[in-house]
């Protein structure tokens, strides 16, 4: 691996809008699997974060193999494991609403980038969608066929799909594990039909939560989580690739998760305060959405673009 920034300003890449010179924040570590420490860097021009280094692709497969990563694996072992699945039986009609009020539509082609165990099909699949998914991940792809009934591709098959063939492509937490941003978004451009509906969720370090948990924030979740948008920095990746936002929406309950997560990454867990933040979250992301733990956009293809 290359070493690490060693002074506040540093002559790295900002890999959403190639400003050379980037700035040390702090350092945060991987608690999943080696508590290797990583440092994470921002872009004073486009205020994306991102970590350095990046471990390289075939490196960053070692940092997903463990029992705890639930989107891989869907366990339900442990508490904060069987609220993760409590809470998504109530997301996922959510997303699934969602979608439909903005399409305006009941049913279409949709495909999901990074699906995980393939419960997000599997409502839009019982909903009347026709579904396809792609997920990396072959022990993901084999919980979704086997619990769910859904077929899910690996990810080198994304180039094999029919261009402008999809209504709906979502990425629900996905968008900042991609080591390629601007190729995924290309291939994305490709796939989409010209009057379809892009929705990417994604964490957002300008939340309450985040600002109180600084490197104990759960979703920095290093290396796995390569980079990390503000609203600016979303929209701005989205304008370069010819896409444009137009309604941003909460995820309110990850404001509680994240906090959960985050204090088991501190010395002494604490229930209560773990709910006093991810209330505080909570109550201000009603008045900002901006200010969510994490925020989905709905976005549409630019014409002509």
């Amino acid at each position: 691996m290359m070493p690490t920034a060693s002074q506040s300003n540093v002559l790295i890449p900002c890999p959403v809008c190639g400003n050379n010179i980037s700035q040390f924040i702090m350092q945060v570590q991987d608690w999943l699997v080696t508590n290797q420490p990583f440092d994470l860097l921002a872009c004073p021009a486009c205020t994306t974060r991102f970590i350095y280094p990046i471990p390289s692709e075939y490196e960053l497969s070692a940092y997903y193999k463990s029992p705890e990563y639930i989107s891989h694996t869907d366990t339900h072992q442990g508490l904060i494991s069987w609220l993760y699945q409590c809470a998504r039986k109530r997301t996922l009609h959510h997303k699934k609403k969602k979608i439909e009020r903005v399409t305006g539509r009941k049913q279409g082609h949709i495909l999901d980038i990074g699906a995980g165990t393939g419960q997000f099909l599997a409502t839009m699949k019982e909903a009347g969608w026709h579904v396809t998914g792609v997920e990396p991940d072959q022990q993901a792809r084999d919980v979704a066929k086997n619990h769910v009934g859904i077929d899910l591709f690996p990810l080198e098959d994304l180039d094999s799909l029919s261009e402008k063939s999809f209504d709906v492509i979502t990425l629900w937490h996905v968008l900042e594990h991609v080591y390629d941003l601007h190729g995924m978004m290309s291939r994305i451009k490709k796939l989409i039909k010209d009057d379809g509906l892009l929705v990417i969720a994604v964490p957002n370090y300008q939340s309450d939560d985040a600002d109180f948990y600084g490197s104990a924030w759960a979703a920095w979740d290093a290396p796995r989580h390569l980079y990390h948008f503000s609203p600016h920095a979303m929209a701005l990746l989205m304008q370069k690739n010819t896409f444009r936002i137009i309604t941003k929406y909460r995820m309110p309950l990850d404001s509680f998760y994240v906090s959960l997560l985050s204090e088991r990454q501190k010395n002494r867990f604490s229930w209560p305060r773990a709910l006093a933040i991810g209330t505080k979250s909570w109550c201000t992301s009603w008045f900002n959405v901006d200010r969510c733990s994490s925020i989905i956009y709905f976005m549409r293809p630019e014409k002509g673009g």
